[in-house]
Order: structure tokens, then sequence, then C-alpha cells
């Protein structure tokens, strides 16, 4: 199904850097320098921007100047938006295998490197790395101490949450064709991981590799992020994963069954009664659904969370726990 990519060290794979921009003047020079300081060398960066109303652009082009050998730049005629940004620049890239990048974080020097090691055999499509979260001037690693990092083919842990944040993963070239379009009002990353663990597997790299900046314009921690403004109900967005064409059939089966228990609390009221069926399937499947997190006392954690969201409305929303 993949394309088998020889590993040589004379000359390693092609490495496209996706970076979608857009008003990052900010904290741009930091990230952009952080990617040209990377120990792999045999890399691209693409950048495509958003239309930028302050000097995002010009700096960009500042950038291209001084290393017009490895960075392209790209400026859409008009705003896409995050999710549709990313969609359009990943098929620009023409690397081997492709990481994407948001424009405000910090990579350390050996990401590349560390996550084109984990490819060890042509069943991996997705890599990932840990991040630690940039607060200030401040590195917090206790929200990152709390998770479960995935690695392995278990689409279904993935139907409630994202585990997998853009700005960690590398994937193969070889998925874009299976990974666009992104639908609309999909997190461009959760779907990407849905899709890679229907074809392949995913492997974790267990080190923080990428200092991710959290502050007030952040596309997703924002209040105002466009992330918030538009947002699938929970079994809509399931409804789009059931139409993956290589769904496994015990994925389908498992959706067939969740799906129309979600649907019947998102239209029913703001406040719908207990759900005993719901909160039976969740229960069930309660480390799949809640297992992400890691947890003193998991099964009781795993009973607040499923009497919890067997008598709330997913209306408008997703879950959060």
């Amino acid at each position: 199904m993949f394309k088998t990519v020889v590993m040589n060290k004379d000359l390693p794979p092609l490495v496209s850097v996706v970076m979608c921009t857009y008003n990052g003047e900010k904290y741009i020079d930091e990230q952009i320098t952080s990617i040209l300081q990377q120990r792999y060398e045999n890399f691209e960066l693409i950048v495509a921007d958003d239309r930028s109303t302050d000097n995002t652009w010009s700096k960009l082009l500042y950038w291209q100047q001084q290393h017009p050998e490895k960075i392209k730049l790209f400026q859409n005629a008009v705003n896409l938006g995050y999710n549709k940004n990313f969609e359009s620049a990943i098929q620009k890239a023409s690397g081997d295998f492709i990481a994407l990048s948001d424009q405000d974080d910090i990579w350390l020097p050996e990401k590349i490197t560390a996550q084109m090691a984990a490819f060890s055999d042509d069943t991996i499509v997705l890599v990932h790395n840990k991040s630690v979260r940039l607060e200030g001037s401040s590195l917090n690693y206790k929200k990152a101490a709390l998770q479960h990092h995935f690695s392995g083919n278990r689409t279904r842990k993935f139907f409630f949450f994202n585990h997998i944040m853009g700005h960690d993963m590398i994937f193969r070239r070889s998925l874009v064709q299976y990974i666009v379009p992104i639908p609309d009002k999909m997190s461009y990353d959760w779907w990407i991981s849905v899709v890679a663990t229907c074809l392949g597997s995913v492997v974790s790299v267990g080190s923080f590799l990428v200092h991710h900046r959290i502050h007030e314009s952040n596309n997703f921690f924002s209040s105002q992020a466009a992330s918030k403004k538009k947002e699938l109900d929970l079994y809509e967005t399931l409804r789009l994963f059931s139409a993956i064409p290589a769904l496994r059939k015990e994925d389908a089966h498992y959706l067939a069954e969740l799906i129309p228990l979600l649907e019947q609390q998102s239209v029913t009221s703001d406040k719908p009664a207990f759900n005993w069926k719901l909160f039976r399937f969740l229960l069930k499947h309660s480390k799949d659904i809640f297992g992400h997190k890691r947890r003193l006392l998991p099964a009781l954690s795993y009973l607040k969370n499923a009497i919890k969201y067997s008598k709330m409305s997913f209306k408008g929303r997703g879950i959060s726990i």
C-alpha cells in the first residue's frame, strides 16, 4: 500500500516541514530558527501564509532570501482558515516524509532525526513525539506527564479524543492521498491520526522534542481562536470516521452501535435524561474511551466519566475530561 523508502546514511530521505502561518510575527523568527538548526540536514521548509495582516509575510520573505535553497513560500489568494491551509500546504510537499509545524513553537535540534529513526519498517505510517508546554518563559511538564503516549493501530482509542497534536507528527507522504480532503470543521491532526491508524501503525518517540508555546492568540488555546468557533457534534465527527474506506470492520460495528446513542443525546435537549444504554456502552469500553490519561484510581475515574457523559448533551460540542 505504501511506497518503501530506503534509508541511506549518505542520502537520507527528504523531509518536507510544512508550516502554516497567520499573523504570527511575534514568534515566527524563533520557530524558523529552530527548524533551520535541525541536525537532520535533508529537509525543505514549506510555508503557506493565510493572508496575514501583520508583518509575518515580510519576515517570511526575509528568511527565504537568506535560505532560498531550504525555504519555499506560498501565500493564499484568500484566507482559508488553518484547517484548509494545512490541507493545501501538505499537498505542496515533495519529500517522502511530511512533518507539520506551528508558527509559534520551538523545535529541539534532534526532533526530525529522532522521528525518522522510528520508521523502522514499512508498516509504520506516522511517528509522533512528546511536547512540553512553554508558558511565557517557563516549561510546564505537568500536563504532559498525565498523558499516555499512543503507539499502535487501535483506531477506536481516537474516536472520543485526539491523542496526537499536529506539531508533534511526521508521516509518510503516501498517506496524503487518504487524508485529503480534510472534512470541514474537523481538526486536521485528529483526522490524520485516525486515518493513519486505519492504514498502518503509529509509533511514539518518548522524548520531549517540541516546546509548545501557549499564548493568548494561539489557535487552540485562545478562547477566541478559530478552532473554538466552529465545532462538530461528537456524533457528526464519528459519522465522518465511520465513512473512512480503510476503517476495520470491528471498528465500523463499534461506531454503528455508538453513533445512535450519541445522536439521541444531541438532539433531545440541552439537559437530556440519563441514558442507560450509553452508560453501559461507555463503561464497557471505558479503557479505550477514557484511558488516554494517567489516573491514580483508573476504574473510579472511568465510572465517574461514564456517569457524567451519560447525562450530557453533545449538541455542538465534543467532550473533555
